[in-house]
């Protein structure tokens, strides 16, 4: 078993009085310990608790195609295989785990090739775990199975029910389809109920897929004509007792022909989900999903879910799953890692909004993985399958699973909430006036600390605190600030005056990046409460606090100051800054190979960078990742500028043109292209290089700081003597790197540190200077040791 690690950025609040625990995300890959090529490992995935089952249908332990399923067990951080089942009469073609659930110590595998009945009549195989063994404690077959009925197309285990789509039944027509619900008592499952649409027709596949939780299923008819050929629908049953009746039809409220609405399904308490995996709101079959809603009786859609960065064939809706506040969506043809790599997509409820938190994506995706073609979420934990994943072989296969490192869920949806300093902010400082006491004062237990200060008894009295924020700063640079004050004035022999200003000042606590001034509020005897909604200056790493108080009339200036917090929040709404602030970016020809700089003034949980390339007219495409590219690897958080650079040096054609731009993914798996940055360069084997603006340029080295060398390119408009040249702080000559006539275009030059005897120079700050003809550029660089 493979294991690799990933962090998801979770939404967050700060507080000075609050606290809930953050989370940290980890990434487990599994694989079967006896995988071989075309097992299709993953084809099919359920989880819950500390147990998760995969299917292989492929698998030919009992024949070709007889199919097989792995039970592993979480232990500490750490999955592993515990049990690899298969049916007691396996056979050719069963295709044994084309359909996998698991709940509790049951697990019910799908066979729906098994030929009991008939020709792909199909069946079901309940599991019973016993310590660490499972073994098979029922085969389940329908009770009027035919050939082509295609039993167990779909399965799902709660308790002691479990549900069995069968969508080739033809009770209302060719391929109408139907469900069988089967119930436990003892060691015995016996079939309850045969589930069937009230609309049944022809071809609509009912039993395409299925969930069921408590007293309740979804079943899915993926090929339903309501609002046009295969528009698709989904429908809910009712357990009363022992009989199931339909108590609503789902359809999507923008249903269109070949959407394929129920495609997928997942149901949990009074939510279902639906997938609409052929849905083109985001291009052709882009996908998406629709929540609907139980209230009594009734069922209606909430939200209709697609993804961030939808794109066409996507296939967003391929598998849906959905526990409490979460649902988790796949996206199996999605590109971002390669052609057809996959991902999944996590949303939460807030209200009656459904917001993707995360994209899944797996840490090694490679072309075709098809990672998101099954999904499962349950508490904690959330499994992915990638059928097609080559570790073992060709499509041998494998699974994902993602779990949080405390009790907490999944994704935060208000977010994580840290207190800065405690309870209290202590430690103020006096400004201005006289007369100051400072003191808790019995603070009741919905209040928090109290602060009671006698103030001056004449002009205006200041306290002030600087409170360093830069632990924190993700958040602060990617949302807006709210300060919370609640002040009692106890002086009843007037009315006294207070107000709050807050001054967001950068890393050497120094420069006012902005300022915010609540004024002078009269509270009289009420609690009151300042907020500065507005985004929060980015680069903020300290906060200072001054609250001032004046006396208006009456006595001396007294009050209780209460409930004193800051707090950021990364809202959806606001114009969040960008993750990556890009400085530059060039492209330029070296010898035989086309070499990418850019230059990061600024990066917030930047994981990594992806490049893409085009030729001449076509589309782009993705040639490298952080993943796979050391080079590319962001520096997660820094207020730094950082050089990056990366070599294309694939089988490039003299005469044609190559376009580039870069990409950056944040942890949290949000990708933004910076396609307006793109640059072109006409490649040409002598290696004089056209570019689509060629001009004077002297690149940022790279890397930078550095040790032992550094490499600093550049660029002329035109064939001239060149100098370049290396000087100290104090202004003296410390090498000549350059001092020649040459060729227009690019060049790349490297230092070695030393400098023109040949000695190694120390560390510090140097400057490097181009001078060509009229043009000259001076940059500074960093030796460290």
């Amino acid at each position: 078993m493979q294991t690799f690690t990933k962090t998801l950025i979770p939404t967050l609040a700060l507080s000075f009085g609050i606290f809930t625990s953050c989370f940290a995300q980890t990434e487990h890959k599994i694989v079967a310990n006896d995988d071989a090529a075309s097992d299709f490992f993953g084809y099919s995935v359920s989880i819950d608790g500390d147990y998760a089952i995969v299917g292989a249908y492929q698998d030919d332990d009992g024949g070709n195609s007889s199919g097989s399923a792995y039970i592993f067990h979480k232990s500490g951080t750490s999955w592993t295989q515990q049990a690899k089942i298969t049916a007691n009469d396996a056979a050719a073609d069963d295709k044994f785990g084309l359909s996998v659930s698991i709940s509790g110590d049951y697990a019910v595998v799908g066979a729906n090739g098994d030929d009991d009945g008939g020709s792909s009549s199909g069946s079901s195989y309940v599991f019973k775990r016993s310590g660490a063994s499972w073994s098979q404690e029922a085969k389940l077959t329908a009770n009027d199975a035919a050939a082509g009925d295609n039993f167990s197309s779909s399965v799902s285990i709660d308790g002691d029910y479990v549900v069995v789509g069968a969508n080739g039944d033809d009770d209302g027509g060719g391929g109408s389809g139907a469900a069988y619900i089967f119930h436990r008592s003892g060691t015995s499952w016996s079939q309850q109920a045969k589930l069937t649409a009230s609309d049944a027709a022809a071809g609509d596949i009912f039993g395409r897929s299925v969930s069921i939780n408590g007293d309740y299923t979804v079943i899915g008819a993926d090929r339903n004509d309501d609002a046009g050929s295969n528009s698709g629908s989904a429908y809910i049953f009712h357990r009363s007792g022992t009989s199931w009746t339909q108590q609503a039809k789902l359809t999507a409220s923008d249903a269109a022909e070949s959407d394929f609405f129920g495609h997928s399904v997942s149901i949990s308490g009074d939510y279902a989900v639906i997938g609409a995996d052929h849905d083109d709101d985001g291009g052709n079959a882009s996908g998406s999903a629709y929540i609907f809603h139980r209230s009594g009786t009734s069922w209606t859609q909430q939200d209709k879910l697609t993804a961030s960065d939808a794109g066409g064939l996507d296939f967003f809706g391929k598998s849906v799953s959905i526990d409490g506040d979460y649902t988790v969506i796949g996206a199996y043809m999605d590109n971002d890692g390669e052609a057809d790599s996959g991902s999944a997509y996590v949303f939460s409820r807030s209200g009656t909004s459904w917001i993707q938190q995360a994209k899944l994506t797996a840490s090694d995706a490679g072309a075709s993985d098809k990672f998101g073609i099954s999904v499962s979420i349950r508490g904690n934990n959330t499994i992915a399958g990638a059928y097609f994943d080559d570790d073992g072989g060709t499509d041998s296969g494998s699974a994902y699973v993602y779990d949080t490192t405390n009790s907490g869920n999944l994704v935060s949806n208000a977010g994580c909430e840290d207190a800065l300093v405690g309870g209290e902010i202590p430690n103020w400082t006096e400004i201005s006036g006289t007369n100051w006491t400072q003191r808790n004062s019995n603070p009741s237990a919905q209040e928090g600390s109290d602060y009671f200060y006698a103030g001056a008894t004449t002009g205006t009295a200041e306290l002030q605190q600087d409170i360093d924020v830069s632990s924190h700063s993700i958040s602060i640079d990617a949302g807006e600030a709210t300060f919370v004050w609640s002040s009692f004035v106890a002086d009843f022999n007037g009315s006294d005056e207070s107000k709050i200003i807050l001054e967001y000042r950068d890393a050497t606590n120094t420069t006012v990046l902005d300022t915010y001034d609540s004024g002078f509020l009269h509270p009289g005897q009420t609690w009151t409460q300042v907020t500065d909604t507005r985004l929060a200056p980015v680069g903020t790493r300290t906060v200072r606090i001054r609250m001032q108080s004046r006396k208006d009339a009456g006595g001396n200036s007294d009050g209780y100051h209460d409930n004193l917090s800051l707090l950021t929040f990364a809202t959806s709404d606001a114009d969040q800054p960008l993750a990556v602030e890009l400085d530059s970016f060039t492209a330029r020809q070296i010898e035989n190979s086309i070499q990418l700089s850019w230059t990061t003034a600024s990066e917030t949980e930047n994981e990594g960078f992806n490049v893409y390339r085009k030729i001449s007219d076509s589309n782009f495409i993705q040639i490298a990742s952080y993943k796979r590219n050391s080079e590319l690897v962001g520096a997660l958080n820094s207020t730094f500028s950082n050089n990056y650079t990366f070599v294309d040096d694939s089988e490039l054609r003299s005469g044609e043109t190559y376009t580039y731009y870069i990409s950056d993914v944040e942890t949290n798996g949000l990708e933004t292209k910076h396609e307006d940055n793109s640059q072109s360069v006409k490649f040409i084997l002598d290696g004089e290089v056209t570019q689509t603006k060629l001009d004077y340029e002297l690149a940022q080295n790279f890397p930078n700081p550095f040790n032992p060398s550094t490499t600093i390119n550049f660029q002329i408009k035109k064939d001239q003597r060149v100098k370049l040249q290396v000087y100290n702080l104090n202004g003296q000559l410390v090498k000549e790197l350059v001092n020649e006539k040459m060729n227009k275009g690019s060049h790349s030059v490297n230092w070695n540190g030393t400098d023109q005897n040949g000695n190694q120079v120390s560390s510090g700050t140097y400057f490097y200077k181009i001078s060509a003809g009229t043009f000259t550029q001076t940059n500074k660089m960093i030796l460290l040791k």
